[in-house]
């Protein structure tokens, strides 16, 4: 297990290696509490796509920038499946977005989707995991169901579960909410979709990923989507497709594209420089790994990201908790969080609080935060449009911590919530 203490002695060792934690571009001091939207870019990763320039624009094995160039996709596709825990690297794609990879992997899927099938989404998952399969299905002239929130704004296990039948081709589930922070109990979920169904069950980590440990042979889903610009490296999108599941997808290819995973999946040519950059990111949380409990690391890669990753969780859920404390000495009427707000239910949320401030609009409270203390966080629906839908909002405030961020962040964003309300 992870030493607690190892990974809050590293804390401000690891803010180090970003260099936009307190600066933007132009050198502007700010606090960045948006990392929902799109993580910090850790230093290997920004020198990893420096240093990219080396490699052949195609993979071969004759001469040695092709070669090299080969080798490299290689080692990345490892440290992916390493990262979630796949069998082989073959089973890990590489596309535009994670949006382009489920896109893609609905239209793959095309021939499963008939007059007299259904396919099951969320109400809590991102769009990018609900129009997909909408647009197939309704193409196909299958039927789509949803199953609804709980009133506690978690997934309603009982209608997802009644949802199902003999019918249902494909099941559609977050591993954490884009919006809310709410995490699903995957592995018991699938367990029991697998028990009543044949479904084929796709997984959307992109928000769970940067939080909590994935496992993919626990976990017992057939196909995972996750974004390189979520884990601390650049805009990418990545797919597990489980290799069992080969013969049921016919992906878009070119004719002259190998037609075995994963090459089927990659149109055109590889974002050499994206694929530095998520390397360097995924060998930062291996430093992690190393670093929070030395005795451990000796193993294999696997083993190193699962330390890395347990040690973030647990220093987040400190953060989470320090968070609801803050919050709950406010004690202004005008603040609602939504979402998981029991201390006693940290595990099921990740650091990302959906908040309303009563008497201002979400622009409005985005933009005080900004002007008066040069703090950024979001608004809007979040790609999280139906949640919205549920709470009768058109927008809210989402403040998203990652574990660069620590106690005097959240210290500032409280000072500063406290001027916007008292002004």
């Amino acid at each position: 297990m992870p030493d607690s203490d190892n990974i809050l002695s590293l804390f401000h060792k690891l803010r180090t290696r970003f260099p936009a934690f307190t600066a933007d571009s132009t050198g502007e001091k700010r606090i960045y509490l948006n990392s929902g939207a799109g993580s910090l870019m850790v230093d290997s990763s920004l020198q990893a796509i420096s240093a990219s320039g080396f490699l052949n624009p195609m993979p071969g094995e004759i001469h040695p920038p092709e070669k090299q160039t080969a080798q490299y996709h290689k080692q990345v596709r490892q440290l992916v499946a390493d990262f979630i825990g796949a069998s082989q690297p073959d089973e890990i794609s590489f596309h535009f977005s994670t949006t382009n990879a489920l896109f893609n992997l609905a239209f793959s899927l095309r021939s499963i989707f008939k007059p007299g099938k259904n396919c099951l989404v969320t109400d809590l998952d991102h769009f990018a995991n609900i129009t997909p399969w909408e647009t197939i299905a309704s193409a196909q002239g299958a039927e789509i169901r949803r199953a609804r929130l709980s009133p506690d704004l978690s997934l309603d296990r009982v209608d997802l579960m009644n949802k199902i039948d003999e019918n249902t081709v494909l099941v559609a589930l977050t591993g954490a909410s884009n919006a809310l922070g709410t995490i699903l109990p995957l592995t018991d979920l699938i367990s029991e979709i697998k028990i009543k169904s044949q479904a084929l069950v796709v997984v959307d980590a992109v928000h769970l990923a940067p939080h909590s440990p994935i496992d993919i042979r626990e976990m017992g889903c057939d196909f995972l989507a996750l974004s390189g610009y979520k884990i601390f490296g650049p805009m990418l999108g990545i797919l597990f497709s489980r290799q069992e599941a080969k013969d049921r997808v016919f992906p878009y290819r070119v004719e002259t594209n190998k037609s075995l995973p994963p090459f089927c999946w990659e149109q055109g040519m590889l974002p050499n420089l994206n694929l530095a950059g998520l390397k360097g990111a995924l060998e930062y949380l291996l430093d992690i790994g190393r670093a929070v409990s030395p005795k451990d690391s000796s193993g294999n890669n696997r083993k190193i990201f699962r330390l890395a990753i347990e040690a973030i969780k647990k220093f987040e859920q400190n953060l989470s908790l320090y968070f609801l404390e803050r919050l709950k000495k406010t004690n202004s009427p005008r603040i609602k969080l939504y979402g998981i707000d029991n201390p006693a239910r940290i595990a099921g949320r990740t650091p990302t609080f959906a908040l309303e401030i009563a008497g201002l609009s979400p622009t409005e409270t985005k933009r005080l935060f900004w002007e008066k203390s040069r703090i950024i966080i979001a608004d809007g629906n979040h790609y999280s449009a139906v949640v919205m839908r549920h709470l009768k909002k058109e927008a809210l405030n989402r403040v998203s911590l990652a574990h660069y961020d620590g106690p005097d962040t959240i210290d500032a964003f409280f000072e500063a919530l406290e001027k916007i309300i008292f002004y």
